[in-house]
């Protein structure tokens, strides 16, 4: 578009096509990082859960007393607990005291009883906690 100036010459108004398609570029570009930012922020505090673990190699089961020790650390800041637990499935597994609480970077000792073991059969055992997520292992009955 051209504009006729007062003294009669011709001059060009606005930004050219190119310039004004670039800017565009920019501004989607800039607008897409935001909202991937956003996007990927919000789901990652949403699938990250406490970090809480269980270590196999300091847990064990006896069929003597059918009772399971089960090592339950928490490497997380947030206070967890376990309030359910199975064995092999059978939720008739009962936590010793109901339910153990395990504060930011400590560890405890979760007892399980409540289901008959057989030495040498390997259990698979499944912990509940208060955030709603599970942590499992198998440990070999002795």
């Amino acid at each position: 578009m051209t504009l006729k100036t007062r003294y009669g010459t011709k001059r060009k108004s606005g930004i050219s096509p190119v310039i004004a398609t670039i800017i565009l570029i920019a501004i989607t570009i800039v607008i897409a990082v935001a909202v991937a930012g956003w996007v990927f922020g919000l789901f990652g505090s949403y699938t990250r859960g406490p970090a809480v673990t269980i270590n196999a190699a300091s847990s064990s089961c006896t069929s003597s007393n059918s009772e399971c020790y089960i090592l339950v650390q928490n490497s997380g800041g947030v206070t967890v607990n376990v309030n359910v637990a199975s064995i092999d499935g059978n939720s008739a597994a009962a936590i010793v005291g109901g339910s153990v609480t395990i504060a930011g970077g400590q560890s405890a000792t979760v007892s399980l009883t409540g289901v008959t073991l057989v030495s040498g059969e390997t259990v698979s055992i499944v912990l509940g906690l208060s955030s709603g997520s599970t942590i499992s292992t198998t440990i070999v009955v002795s």
